[in-house]
């Protein structure tokens, strides 16, 4: 059973470098055989399909995300701390999917990407209710929540899709983090809040 499980999560791991590094449609099961050095017929026994494969890697990022923000939402009661929590957590689970994988879902997977549009849709919502909180707390400055929830989503995306910011050298990391200080100093409270 345990030898299973090291199976299966050796599997999910080369998938996702595989689909972070080359996307969805150019990975065979053959490229993560060969990756792994274990035979198509080893990985059959665990997923019946790259498709699902794609999809498990997926589902852990979200579960991953859930968790990470359980623990945010736990360990600190300030709420711009929680948002950034949050925010580096999307970070983290952001750069684990390269443009080209979220592209290829979109059009190959579109089942997938939908679940994982909802799932987005969902983490959105939530970041606007603490964003609501913090605001009535007097920490975040009296801008339209909802139109400022709206551009983080659409910036996050725009950074983890596009190629071009990266061509000045910096690496994915620094661009998303360089973002979200800009984000979190921007829509902080400065009397109120420590940001």
């Amino acid at each position: 059973m345990e030898e299973m499980n090291i199976n299966k999560k050796r599997i999910l791991q080369a998938g996702h470098e595989l689909f972070d590094s080359r996307g969805y449609k150019s990975v065979t099961v053959k490229d993560l055989a060969d990756k792994l050095g274990m035979s198509k017929k080893t990985i059959y026994q665990y997923f019946s399909s790259k498709e699902e494969i794609a999809t498990a890697v997926v589902e852990e990022s979200m579960l991953r995300l859930n968790q990470a923000t359980d623990v945010a939402e736990y360990s600190s009661s300030d709420p711009l701390s929680v948002i950034k929590a949050i925010f580096n957590n999307l970070r983290d689970e952001s750069m684990r999917f390269g443009p080209l994988f979220l592209n290829d879902i979109e059009k190959y997977l579109p089942e997938l990407s939908y679940k994982y549009k909802v799932f987005k849709s969902g983490k959105r919502e939530h970041i606007k209710n603490i964003l609501k909180e913090a605001q009535e707390a007097g920490i975040v400055k009296d801008v339209p929540i909802d139109l400022t929830t709206e551009i983080l989503g659409v910036c996050l995306k725009a950074i983890v899709k596009s190629d071009e910011v990266y061509k000045h050298g910096y690496s994915r990391e620094d661009v998303i983090n360089l973002f979200l200080n800009i984000f979190c100093n921007g829509i902080a409270d400065s009397e109120n809040s420590k940001a």
